[in-house]
């Protein structure tokens, strides 16, 4: 990155910090919420186990570690380079930080989970889907040139990891079932996208 543009990304960096503070501030002042419930850890508010939700806190790991790996590869070559291989990866990033925001803040399942009495759920699902299928028909050749196995693995435990969320309940041996998927799921996501973008890094030719 050029040193030029240091002091331009130093600037957003910090302000979104002072504006999401400001923002959690403003939250818990109108809404009368403890601001220990916002700003402090959950397990530690809440007295529970800090083991407490740990196969969703490594998911939410992985995919913050997928999308991190895609931005900083992507953005390197695309300074280098236009190949495609560079809008590939970040685009990437693009789908898993959106993949990591909706999983971690639970928008699908919580937050936007139902709207005036309209079931949202299935609709996360069919837009996901889509895009999944626009992003593999846009790169399907960069797809097939790195070990794209992986990626079907990922999108067959994530699909499965949808179905069981769809068709039962999310409790007892279900939900481990369906949460066991999921996070292998993740995983093939993040070894796929960590390794293409080593591949596509040690290409001599980019």
């Amino acid at each position: 990155m050029k040193i030029k543009k240091t002091p331009i990304l130093l600037t957003a960096v910090y302000g979104i910090c002072i504006l999401l503070l400001v923002c959690c501030f403003y939250v818990g002042t109108t809404y009368n919420i403890p601001f220990e419930k916002i700003t402090g850890d959950p397990a530690n508010y809440f007295q529970s186990h800090p083991l407490t939700g740990i196969i969703s806190n490594l998911g939410a790991l992985l995919w913050c570690i997928t999308s991190s790996i895609c931005f900083y590869t992507g953005f390197y070559l695309k300074e280098q380079t236009t190949n495609k291989k560079a809008l590939f990866l970040i685009y990437s990033g693009l789908f898993s930080f959106v993949l990591l925001i909706d999983d971690f803040f639970m928008f699908h399942d919580f937050l936007f989970y139902s709207i005036n009495g309209f079931y949202m759920e299935p609709l996360f699902y069919v837009v996901y889907l889509f895009f999944l299928v626009r992003y593999c028909i846009a790169y399907y050749k960069t797809i097939l040139e790195n070990n794209y196995i992986l990626l079907g693995v990922a999108v067959a435990f994530l699909g499965l990891s949808v179905v069981l969320d769809l068709v039962m309940k999310s409790e007892g041996l279900q939900y481990f079932f369906e949460d066991s998927f999921k996070f292998i799921g993740i995983v093939s996501w993040m070894l796929f996208f960590t390794t293409s973008s080593y591949k596509i890094l040690s290409e001599k030719n980019i």
